[in-house]
């Protein structure tokens, strides 16, 4: 399965000429057993982390929160909504976007199935700061400072029950739990004072939870929701295999059982050991490849196998088909202020925005390419990228190609001249050097 994987992957990106199928060391984490869908639902409810079961819950006007479609979205919404119409009809369904672009309708109804799109049409909102509907209020401040603004269509529902895919995120440790509310459901200010606590953090990385400021700051936000609007959030959080099939699924509080299926599950599933390499091809998958600001997630967990004393610098090559081009306004702002700049200079630039209370949602991004800078460089190769990408990429320190053979002939030829790191799952694999 691997050699197909990766002869298909080169054949996509025309990278033959160049390296040889048998000069790619495949770096890819093994699956856990898996277990049918319904089967892991069932489970999750019947031993629930840190609350009573799911139908002995206060839900009289509850909403199911997931995911938006730049992540891999849960298959339990239409069973957990089974259940709780079994107690009211009063139910919403909020799509958690945080400052993406909407999710479409179509993705809508692939997420919760045609009939109960058509049923729930009217109860169906899209949380993003991107939708002009939606309106944000104030509830509170975390410990850090950060003023709490969530979107209203929350505040008049008693439970709010996320679904989320657990896998690792770049800078808040792991994707799901808390995250449902901030960013998914946040405002613009809340999440942009948030990932402000990146800048020039190295804990505030993938895996990272104890000591990461961005993941405990965003995990004070359930509390604070329960303590002001006595609103309760639980969470039936699931983690997948790379193939995309179910390995666990946990119901219960926000943190407990996150932290359960992050440090027990995620954490086995999505990292594995490889020798270190002056050269690594990583592919960002699925949804993560939709556009660059959420592809170059992958090319940083990459940058970890960049042996630190090798000359030439070390490269990791971002192979992604970006078909939806950048991926935000703030997003190529902030890439066409930094992208030449050096290194330091970002770092304490940035610190002086945050200071400023002036950072934006995806001032993290020039925060982790720089940090990442002396590791290795970055390039980017996608066929069919919009012209835009390239034209980003030209005013940066990232080089552009059309062709992986195209950017291995203008690399240094000893970069490649033995085995290259490869990683098929960019975007949910952890690459650990191995020894350490």
């Amino acid at each position: 399965m691997a050699t197909i994987v990766t002869t298909s992957v080169l054949d996509e990106y025309s990278g033959t000429r160049f390296l040889r199928n048998d000069q790619l060391n495949i770096i890819r984490p093994s699956n856990l057993p898996s277990k049918p869908v319904e089967v892991a639902f069932r489970e999750a409810l019947a031993s629930p982390v840190g609350v009573k079961p799911l139908d002995r819950e206060r839900a009289w006007s509850p909403a199911i929160i997931f995911a938006d479609f730049t992540r891999k979205y849960s298959p339990f919404i239409p069973a957990i909504l089974n259940i709780l119409e079994q107690k009211t009809d009063d139910i919403k369904l909020i799509c958690a976007g945080g400052t993406h672009t909407p999710s479409d309708p179509s993705f809508v109804k692939k997420v919760v199935g045609e009939d109960i799109y058509k049923r729930y049409q009217k109860n169906i909102s899209i949380s993003t700061t991107k939708n002009p509907g939606c309106k944000y209020e104030w509830i509170g401040v975390t410990g850090r400072g950060t003023p709490v603004e969530l979107n209203k269509e929350l505040f008049d529902r008693d439970l709010l029950i996320s679904s989320m895919n657990v896998q690792p995120h770049y800078f808040a440790g792991y994707e799901g739990g808390a995250k449902a509310l901030l960013p998914g459901c946040a405002g613009l200010k809340t999440i942009a004072t948030n990932h402000g606590y990146v800048v020039g953090d190295t804990n505030c990385r993938e895996l990272v939870m104890k000591g990461n400021a961005v993941r405990e700051d965003l995990n004070e936000v359930p509390g604070i929701l329960r303590d002001t609007m006595k609103i309760e959030h639980r969470i039936l959080d699931f983690v997948l295999n790379q193939d995309g099939s179910m390995v666990k699924a946990l119901y219960g509080d926000t943190i407990q059982a996150h932290t359960q299926l992050a440090e027990n599950y995620s954490r086995r599933i999505h990292t594995a050991k490889a020798p270190m390499s002056p050269l690594v091809l990583t592919v960002a998958d699925g949804p993560m490849g939709l556009n660059l600001y959420q592809s170059l997630k992958a090319s940083a967990f990459a940058t970890s196998l960049a042996p630190s004393d090798h000359r030439p610098k070390p490269v990791v090559v971002l192979l992604a088909p970006l078909e939806q081009g950048l991926g935000g306004e703030a997003f190529r702002i902030e890439m066409e202020t930094y992208g030449k700049m050096e290194p330091q200079k970002v770092i304490e630039d940035l610190k002086r925005r945050v200071k400023q209370g002036k950072v934006t949602e995806a001032s993290q991004k020039p925060n982790r390419l720089s940090l990442d800078d002396g590791k290795a460089d970055i390039v980017v190769v996608s066929p069919k990228a919009p012209t835009v990408v390239e034209q980003l990429l030209a005013k940066t320190r990232i080089r552009f190609y059309r062709s992986l053979d195209e950017a291995l002939e203008r690399l240094d030829k000893s970069l490649y001249s033995g085995m290259v790191g490869f990683v098929p799952f960019g975007s949910s694999t952890v690459p650990i050097p191995a020894g350490d």
